[in-house]
Order: C-alpha cells, then sequence, then structure tokens
C-alpha cells in the first residue's frame, strides 16, 4: 500500500514539476516593460482620486485658501498619482532619479505641467516620500483640470537620496527636470495608454523652485526648443541672481534662515563647485558642523539652531571683507555667477511673483530679474512681475500657486 501511495506522488511529481518550474522562473524572470525605455526606469501607483473627491478637498481647501475655489469650475477628471523613476545624469555618472507624475482619468490628450518645489533639507519631505502634503496636494490636483503633472523629486531625494542635493546647481537641475520630462512620453505609452501628452508643457515653481523653473525655462526655449514648447512660466520669489543674493545677505548685519546659506556652501563644496574649503568662508564652529547637517534628516528648524542668525558670527572676517573683491574668492564669485540667470529675448509670457515683507530672498531680485529679461528684449506685454503684498518668504508659497495656475489659463 506504501509503495502504490509513493508510485502515485511520484507520479504527480513528474508531472506537476514543469509547471512548479515555468512558475518559478516566471516569478524569478519577470518581463521588465520599461526594459526598452530610454528614460522611465519604473512606475507604481501612489493615490488613486476621483472627480467628486478632489472637487470636495478643493472645496474645504478654499475655507483656509479662498483661491482653491477658482479651481473647482475647470475640474474634469480624477487624477492617478504615480511614483516613478527615470534616468539621468550628473557630473557625467548615470543616477536614478525619482518623482510624480499625476495623470487625469479621462481619456484625452494633455499638456504637461512641470511643478519645481522649493527648498527642502529632509528625506521625508521630498515629493515621493510625503505626497500627500498640502501644497503637493493641491499641485498634483491641478491634474484634474486637464494637465500631466510632474514633480521632480531632484537629485538627492528619493530615489537618489544617498547622494548629497547640488543646491541651487543650475546645471544637474535643469539636467533632472529635462530627464522627467522625456520621460513622460514613456509613460503614457508604457502606463497611462488611455492618454496622450502633447509637447506643450507649463513650468512654475517657488523659491528654490522658482529659480529652477527660470534655469529651465531658459534651458528649454534655447536649447531644447525641438523637443519641448512652453505656453507659459510662473516663478515665485526664485534666487535667480545668486551673487546679488549673496551680497546682499553679506551687507546684513543677521539673517534669520542661515539654513539656505549653508545648504549652498556644502552643495558647492561637496561638488568641488567653490575651490575654496569651508574655513575659507565660514568662522568655526560652524565650518565643521555645516557638512553633517545637510543629511537629509535634519530640518530647517534644526539645522538654523545649529548655525547663527549674526552673519560677522557665521562668516570669516576675511569673507565679509573680501568676497566681491578679494582673489582668494574668485572661484566662489565665479560659481555664484556661472549658477545664477541672465536676461535674455523671450517669446513665453512669464509670470515672476514676490511676497513685499520677504527678507529670506529679497523682492529686489525679482524685480531685478523682471527688469534684466525686458533690458534682453523681451516685451513688457508678456513679461509681468507681480508683488504678493504683506507676504513674507513661506506666506507666498500657496498664493503664488494659486496665481500661476490663474495665468496658465490665459495661455492654454
Amino acid at each position: 500500500m506504501k509503495s502504490k501511495l509513493k508510485l502515485q506522488s511520484l507520479l504527480i511529481l513528474i508531472l506537476i514539476l514543469p509547471l512548479l518550474l515555468m512558475q518559478s522562473c516566471g516569478k524569478e524572470d519577470p518581463i521588465d516593460p520599461f526594459a526598452d525605455n530610454t528614460y522611465l526606469v519604473s512606475s507604481e501607483i501612489e493615490m488613486m482620486r476621483t472627480k467628486d473627491n478632489i472637487i470636495s478637498v478643493l472645496n474645504l481647501a478654499a475655507t483656509q485658501y479662498p483661491d482653491a475655489a477658482e479651481i473647482i469650475p475647470d475640474v474634469v477628471s480624477g487624477v492617478n498619482v504615480y511614483n516613478v523613476t527615470y534616468n539621468t545624469e550628473f557630473q557625467g555618472e548615470e543616477v536614478i532619479a525619482s518623482g510624480l507624475i499625476c495623470a487625469p482619468t479621462a481619456p484625452g490628450s494633455y499638456p504637461i505641467l512641470s511643478f519645481q518645489n522649493g527648498t527642502n533639507t529632509l528625506h521625508s519631505a521630498a515629493p515621493t516620500a510625503d505626497p500627500q502634503s498640502l501644497l503637493f496636494t493641491m499641485i498634483e490636483y491641478i491634474a484634474s483640470a486637464g494637465y500631466v503633472v510632474i514633480i521632480p523629486d531632484y537629485l538627492g531625494f528619493g530615489a537618489s537620496k544617498n547622494m548629497a542635493h547640488p543646491y541651487l546647481h543650475k546645471e544637474s537641475t535643469v539636467r533632472t527636470v529635462m530627464d522627467m520630462l522625456r520621460s513622460v512620453a514613456e509613460f503614457d505609452e508604457d502606463v497611462a495608454k488611455d492618454i496622450s501628452v502633447t509637447t506643450d508643457c507649463y513650468i512654475m515653481g517657488y523659491s528654490q523652485g522658482g529659480w529652477a523653473t527660470m534655469a529651465l525655462l531658459y534651458a528649454l526655449e534655447n536649447d531644447y526648443s525641438s523637443e519641448f514648447t512652453v505656453k507659459a512660466a510662473a516663478c515665485g520669489a526664485g534666487p535667480y541672481d545668486l551673487a546679488h543674493f549673496n551680497a546682499n545677505v553679506l551687507d546684513l548685519e543677521e539673517y534669520l534662515n542661515p539654513v539656505f546659506l549653508g545648504y549652498i556652501a556644502n552643495a558647492y563644496s561637496t561638488y568641488d563647485i567653490y575651490p575654496n574649503p569651508l574655513t575659507d568662508l565660514f568662522n568655526e564652529p560652524y565650518a565643521g558642523l555645516i557638512p553633517g547637517l545637510y543629511d537629509g534628516l535634519h530640518s530647517s528648524e534644526q539645522i538654523n539652531s545649529q548655525l547663527t542668525t549674526s552673519i560677522s558670527g557665521l562668516f570669516t572676517a576675511a569673507y565679509l571683507s573680501g568676497a566681491d573683491t578679494d582673489q582668494k574668492y574668485s572661484g566662489v564669485r565665479s560659481a555664484l555667477w556661472a549658477n545664477s540667470i541672465t536676461g535674455w529675448d523671450s517669446e513665453v509670457p512669464i509670470l515672476l511673483l514676490h511676497g513685499t515683507a520677504d527678507t529670506d530672498v529679497m523682492p529686489v531680485l525679482s524685480e531685478s530679474m523682471h527688469n534684466r529679461m525686458i533690458g534682453s528684449g523681451t516685451s513688457a506685454l508678456s513679461c509681468f512681475y507681480v508683488t504678493m503684498q504683506g507676504l513674507d518668504h513661506s506666506q507666498g508659497a500657496v498664493p503664488a500657486g494659486f496665481a500661476s495656475y490663474e495665468f496658465f489659463k490665459t495661455y492654454r
């Protein structure tokens, strides 16, 4: 009896073994739908929102920000939010970067809206790590009005969080966003097959994101016009001229958010953009503290608490007296100029926004950017500088977002 059972078991095993092997191979060697892509590496659904849900959230948001109600009549669709990774490059090396793609659920053809976020020091607050934050949610829901919205993480966050963030480094910022824009064409082929994405794009950002958007606009209009057509750009409170920003800061007695100053120096020092050691610029103990503060685990508030708001306490006397003239700091000056944005003759409608009470990024930087654009041939009928009365740097972020959305509606 036992031998008969053993024989039956052996026969069953022989019959099902090929099936088990086939299933095992299937699990170990799945077909990669992104294998033939140049840019898009992976895509995972993060959130699914219905049209009714979006309208409810916007109605709730309108109780705090009345401008949110302006989006509601434009809502035509639900939104799916995807966490994606894509190929890019940094200083000659291939890097996997990440971001959010927010796509309408209704079939159709849609332009791209690219949002560049403001300064962040925490890995946990990056777009892909915190897609349900208030600011990101409002941007994501713009997709319901008929855009494919992208929100890059920037290098140093998300999939590339093991590297230091190259803060306010123009070349890598533009390259990272450009490659995410390129990944969208592969996204609508591989993932959101019911929609098609046009090469028309609208770009917006605030603070670091305002600077990034202006740098991106220059590149899209002057270097990549064969790939994308920018229909409009909106930039809020960006430090467009880093040399001008630096000179303004060094003239102060006190600067309340030294986190920004250490962030620039840490990035430029880490990637050899500054030839000088941090001790040439910063007094101790701050020169020694800065490299350990920008690890993605410290908030802006925590970093501020480890630095000082006193300009003479933070920077060396030699740097304060020689930043503009001393040959010792010529490399620092060159780096700031190289990562600033100059004016050019643009044909794209541009909105520059800035809060009048902003002491972090001085309003004169937006005013000067506007003047340089007009002075370079851009029409005053398509390039606008609008002040947000009484708003400081943080207070201006959400109103600037709604103003940008309304600006884009004019050019759709």
